[in-house]
């Protein structure tokens, strides 16, 4: 399912659980960690909407 960029409260909480979990050890102003983020909301944007799904599909990138 796309988005178009826009993200119900329950989704941005699934949105900030992905980051907080997976970039937990990058600081907060890096370029990985923003690098991170993009990657998160191109996967959510592409369909793919849980944590659980979200981790799956980076760590397999």
């Amino acid at each position: 399912m796309r988005h178009n960029g826009f993200a119900t409260p329950e989704q941005l909480a699934i949105l900030t659980e992905a980051l907080k979990e997976l970039g937990a050890e990058l600081p907060l102003d890096s370029p990985e960690r923003e690098t991170l983020a993009a990657e998160i909301m191109t996967l959510f944007e592409n369909g793919i909407e849980t944590v659980d799904e979200l981790k799956a599909a980076l760590s397999n990138a």
